[in-house]
């Protein structure tokens, strides 16, 4: 059996590989979302945009803001993971990174479920076509998950408190 202070390293070192892989998935989203919305060719790869609802002009808006959203989401996360590589397990920093990174990640979800259904609202005529309302369920997949990632959150919360305590015994 691993001693405590081996599983902590192990788990410092697996936070501060993560938190790299982030970094890196962050920036290879930024620059194939750059390079798609802005219609640049990488080398001979080609990256296309598509639209989920051609027509609309808060379209691209939505995109935008829904990934700028995620990024933050991200950005929180590596925090949290650098905090973790620094030792902290069950700290109260670690905890409110970890809060703040299922807050954002819940500001994306609720904005990439609602913000198409309004943006057509908004751009829809009384005698124009018909109104389509179209719920994408992996965003609702997206929207339950951040809800337990928020229970998560309280389930740190509470170890720590555990680990607070155990440490006033020794």
């Amino acid at each position: 059996m691993k001693s405590s202070r081996t599983a902590s390293d192990a788990i410092s070192r697996s936070a501060a590989r993560l938190r790299w892989t982030v970094f890196a998935a962050m920036a290879a989203m930024v620059l194939l979302y750059a390079a798609a919305r802005l219609g640049i060719q990488l080398g001979r790869a080609h990256v296309e945009y598509r639209e989920d609802a051609p027509g609309l002009m808060f379209t691209r808006l939505i995109g935008d803001v829904t990934l700028l959203l995620l990024l933050v989401a991200l950005y929180q996360l590596t925090r949290m993971l650098g905090r973790v590589a620094g030792g902290e397990l069950f700290s109260a920093a670690v905890v409110s990174r970890f809060r703040s990174f299922a807050f954002w990640l819940l500001l994306m979800a609720l904005f990439s479920l609602v913000a198409p259904p309004l943006a057509q609202l908004m751009q829809h005529s009384a005698g124009g076509p018909r109104l389509e309302l179209i719920i994408d369920f992996r965003e609702v997949l997206t929207l339950g998950v951040t809800l337990v990632l928020f229970l998560l959150a309280r389930l740190l919360e509470r170890a720590r408190a555990i680990d607070e305590e155990n440490r006033e015994f020794v």
